[in-house]
């Protein structure tokens, strides 16, 4: 099996088994096992454990990026941009059990470790700069926090709020950034490249 297939089949198992068993319970052993390989083979790729678990932080926040940037080019007009938003609150880019498992166990090691911090960091440049495809700075990181705790509340909570709901309180709140492309950044690229600098530790 060629190297990179390899090191990319280590970094799916360990995305499946933080999800499983959270980073605590994420060993050599299990992600292994998971990924039908030795032990051996995996500490070849990746050194630590957390070399390993870095790598499916990364992958998961790449893919959720990319989810954000193809939603937000959709839209073409303001009621559009309002509505992609939404999807990505209540759609199926961002908000599966899955991915807030993988979300929660990012921000626990964030809060701990500067390795994990910087994922966190990029994750949010990554997050803005798709926002800002459509709507101002200052809009796109009040929205961005709006994403991630809605998100929560809608999957965790004992009963989702109604999307029009939502829609209406994203409408008021976007509408007056919404630029259409023509803010200062917004031709942000792809997730995958290197984050805007001034935002490389954006908070929320």
């Amino acid at each position: 099996m060629p190297a990179n297939d390899t090191r990319q089949q280590a970094i799916d198992a360990a995305y499946h088994v933080i999800a499983e068993w959270g980073v605590q319970g994420a060993t050599y052993r299990r992600i292994a096992a998971q990924a039908q390989l030795s032990p051996g083979t995996l500490t070849y790729h990746f050194p630590t454990i957390d070399d390993l678990l870095l790598a499916a932080f990364r992958q998961f926040t790449d893919h959720i990026s990319d989810g954000f940037h193809t939603r937000m080019r959709a839209a073409r007009n303001a009621p559009e941009a309002c509505e992609a938003v939404v999807d990505l609150i209540c759609g199926e880019v961002w908000p599966t059990t899955a991915h807030l498992l993988l979300s929660f166990e990012l921000y626990a090691m964030a809060a701990r470790s500067a390795d994990y911090r910087a994922v966190m960091h990029r994750w949010m440049a990554q997050s803005q700069s798709a926002l800002r495809l459509q709507f101002q700075a200052e809009t796109a990181r009040l929205l961005d926090a709006c994403i991630e705790g809605m998100t929560i509340h809608n999957v965790l909570g004992a009963q989702p709020l109604p999307r029009a709901l939502i829609l209406a309180h994203i409408t008021t709140m976007a509408l007056p950034g919404y630029c259409g492309g023509q803010a200062a950044g917004a031709e942000g690229g792809a997730s995958t490249g290197a984050a805007d600098p001034g935002n490389a530790a954006p908070q929320r």
